[in-house]
């Protein structure tokens, strides 16, 4: 288990924007007053690109993340691991 993971579809504390996960990519909306989700087309969004042609969209670097108060401040989970791969015994 590597922890809590942020869910697809999440907004920030104030509601300005929407941070929607598709695919590997993520994505902040930013919303009008009172909106609570973008114009989706009927079918859905088929590609990242449908999702950045949203007005105003932008995309995060990171690919696990947790909403902040605007796009620019962003928690993420970052996994690594370190092996020893000459078999050294190590005290």
């Amino acid at each position: 288990d590597i922890g809590p993971m942020p869910s697809f579809l999440s907004w920030t504390p104030d509601g300005r924007f929407l941070y929607l996960k598709f695919d590997t990519s993520t994505y902040a909306i930013p919303l009008k007053p009172g909106q609570t989700l973008p114009p989706i087309p009927a079918s859905g969004f088929s590609t990242k690109e449908a999702v950045a042609g949203l007005p105003g969209a932008r995309l995060i670097s990171e690919t696990s993340v947790f909403p902040g108060p605007d796009p620019s401040i962003y928690a993420f989970m970052k996994v690594s691991a370190q092996r020893n791969i000459y078999r050294v015994p190590v005290p």
